[in-house]
C-alpha cells in the first residue's frame, strides 16, 4: 500500500493541508499545489471551498526569510504519512515546475528562469595563444546574484522579440539572449522563436558574467520548450562559439576552467554555500579590451594554478589564494579600482578572509561578511556605487539554477529587498 503525504501551506493565521500520494507524478504535485495556492486566495476573499486544520498560534515557526508562517497541525498521522511544511508556495511551486520541465520530454510554452553570476576566486593567465586569445586558468563560481528572464512561445516565425528593464542593453542580435536562440536553431534545425522578458539586477562591464549567463539561460530555455532535445554536453560544447565565459554555466556552480575558459573541470564546491560576500562595484566600467592591452605576461603571479585549487580545496579561501593576473592593468584602466581594493582590504581586515577583483572587473569582491565598509555609504565619491550581498551557488544535476534571494541595491536607495 503506498503511503500518504500532506502538502501544508501557511498563509498568515491559515494553515492549509492537502493529502498527496508519494507515487504522485511530478506534474500532479504541480498542479495540486497550484490548485492549494488558488484555494487559499479564494478563501481569503471567502470564496474558497477549503477546509481548515486545527491551527494554533502559539505554535508558530518563523521563517528567517519570508512574511509567510507555518503552524503546526492537530492533524494526528500515522508513522507512513509525512507532512510538507510550505514556507513559499509560490518558490515550491516553480521547484516542482523546473523538475517537471527537466525530466520531460513534453515542450512548454511558458518559462521563468534565473540566469546567476560568477566571481573568479583566483584568475591565472598562463600563456598567450597564436589566435590572439589568453590561455587562463580559473576556478570559477556561480554566485546568488542574477537576472531573472521570463520566455514565451513567439507567434512570429521570422524573429525573437526582447524587452528589458535595464537602460543600454541592446534589443537586437547584439544580445546574447539573441544570438544564443540563433545558435540553438542552427544547430538544432528548430524553428521556434520567442518573446523574451529580461528583468536586469547584474551590472555590466563588472567582471560577473552576467551576459553569458544570460546566453547559457537562453539556450537551456530553449532547449526546455523545445523538448529537451539537445544533452546538456551539446549545450555546453556550443555555448562556447556565443562566449568563453558560457559553457562554465553549464556546470554544477563550480568549475576550474583552462583554455580560453571553455574547457570546463567540474569540481566539488571548494568553499561552503554559506559562506557570505559583499560584491561593490564603482559607476566606472572596465573594458576587458581595455584591460587586455595593457596586459603583461611579465607581470603575472608565478603561482602555479592547480596548487592554488588543492590549497583552496583543503584550507578554504584566504588572501593568499585569491590571484588575479588582470588586476595590474585593470589598476591602470581604472586608477580609482585601485584604491577602492586597497581601502577595502584595509577596512574589513578581520572581516573579510579575502578581498579581489573578478574578471576584468570591475567589481570588487569581499568573501566572509554581507557589508560593505562604512565609508561606502559615507562618502560622496561612492553614491552611485552598485553594491550586492551574495552567496556561493550550485545547481543539482538536470535542473537549472534556483534564485535564493534579492539583496542588491544602490547606494543611494539604502535600502535591501
Amino acid at each position: 500500500m503506498e503511503s500518504s503525504n500532506l502538502i501544508s501551506y501557511s498563509i498568515k493565521d491559515m494553515c492549509w493541508c492537502c493529502p498527496y500520494s508519494s507515487s504522485m507524478s511530478s506534474s500532479s504535485r504541480a498542479l495540486l499545489f497550484s490548485n492549494a495556492r488558488h484555494g487559499m486566495r479564494s478563501m481569503k476573499s471567502g470564496r474558497g471551498e477549503w477546509s481548515i486544520q486545527g491551527s494554533h498560534s502559539n505554535s508558530k515557526l518563523a521563517s528567517g526569510r519570508c512574511n509567510i508562517r507555518a503552524h503546526a497541525s492537530d492533524t494526528t498521522t500515522s508513522s507512513e504519512n509525512k507532512i510538507e511544511v510550505v514556507y513559499n508556495p509560490q518558490k515550491r511551486i516553480d521547484e516542482l515546475t523546473m523538475e517537471l520541465n527537466s525530466s520531460s520530454s513534453v515542450a512548454v510554452s511558458n518559462l521563468t528562469l534565473f540566469s546567476p553570476s560568477k566571481v573568479n576566486v583566483f584568475l591565472r593567465i598562463t600563456g598567450k595563444r597564436p589566435d590572439g586569445y589568453h590561455d587562463l586558468a580559473s576556478l570559477f563560481h556561480v554566485i546568488s546574484l542574477g537576472d531573472i528572464i521570463k520566455f514565451s512561445i513567439s507567434p512570429s516565425t521570422t524573429k525573437d522579440s526582447l524587452t528589458t528593464n535595464a537602460s543600454g542593453v541592446p534589443l537586437d542580435e547584439k544580445n546574447l539572449i539573441i544570438k544564443a536562440f540563433n545558435l540553438y536553431r542552427r544547430k538544432t534545425g528548430t524553428q521556434k522563436y520567442f518573446w523574451v522578458h529580461l528583468d536586469k539586477q547584474v551590472p555590466t562591464g563588472a567582471g560577473l558574467g552576467g551576459g553569458s549567463g544570460n546566453a547559457a539561460t537562453a539556450l537551456w530555455a530553449a532547449n526546455q520548450m523545445n523538448g529537451n532535445i539537445a544533452s546538456e554536453k551539446e549545450l555546453q560544447a556550443w555555448s562556447a562559439e556565443i562566449g568563453s565565459d558560457c559553457p562554465f554555466f553549464f556546470s554544477q556552480g563550480a568549475a576550474y576552467c583552462t583554455s580560453r575558459g571553455e574547457v570546463v573541470r567540474d569540481i566539488a564546491p571548494p568553499i561552503s554555500l554559506d559562506t557570505p560576500m559583499v560584491l561593490i562595484k564603482p559607476k566606472e566600467e572596465c573594458s576587458t579590451a581595455e584591460v587586455y592591452k595593457l596586459f603583461s605576461m611579465e607581470r603575472v603571479s608565478t603561482k602555479d594554478p592547480e596548487e592554488l585549487l588543492r590549497e583552496i580545496s583543503q584550507n578554504g579561501i584566504s588572501q593568499n589564494v585569491c590571484i588575479n593576473d588582470l588586476e595590474p592593468p585593470a589598476f591602470e584602466v581604472l586608477p580609482a579600482l585601485k584604491a577602492l581594493k586597497e581601502r577595502v582590504a584595509a577596512a574589513g581586515r578581520g572581516r573579510y578572509q579575502a578581498v579581489f577583483m573578478s574578471g576584468s572587473g570591475s567589481t570588487i569582491v569581499g568573501v566572509g561578511d554581507l557589508e560593505p565598509p562604512q565609508f561606502i555609504y559615507d562618502e560622496e565619491q561612492y553614491r552611485d556605487t552598485f553594491i550586492s550581498e551574495a552567496f556561493f551557488l550550485t545547481r543539482k544535476e538536470n535542473e537549472w539554477y534556483q534564485q535564493l534571494i534579492d539583496n542588491t541595491c544602490s547606494i543611494e536607495e539604502k535600502t535591501c529587498l
